[in-house]
């Protein structure tokens, strides 16, 4: 259980901008920026699990997408993957 949810969004934010390569940064942190209030407080403790992971696993799955089990495991995965960056 979360139990301040405003600041673990806020540090969710921080670490999905701040990740170490553009890219990350632009798919991780957009997505957060652009769903953060409406995901659940599961979805929010996933979210933050999947910023465990290394930027190369990450971007061989959303970039290049190979698969990782370790990563389609969570519910979350799917909206992360149907994400699009807006121009």
């Amino acid at each position: 259980m979360i139990t301040n949810i405003e600041n673990f969004r806020k540090k969710l934010l921080f670490r999905s901008t701040h990740r170490g390569t553009k890219e990350m940064d632009l798919l991780l942190g957009g997505f957060f920026k652009e769903n953060q209030n409406s995901l659940s407080e599961n979805e929010l403790l996933e979210f933050e699990k999947i910023l465990e992971f290394t930027d190369k696993s990450l971007s061989d799955w959303l970039i290049f997408e190979k698969p990782n089990n370790d990563l389609t495991n969570f519910l979350i995965s799917k909206k992360i993957k149907d994400f699009k960056i807006k121009p």
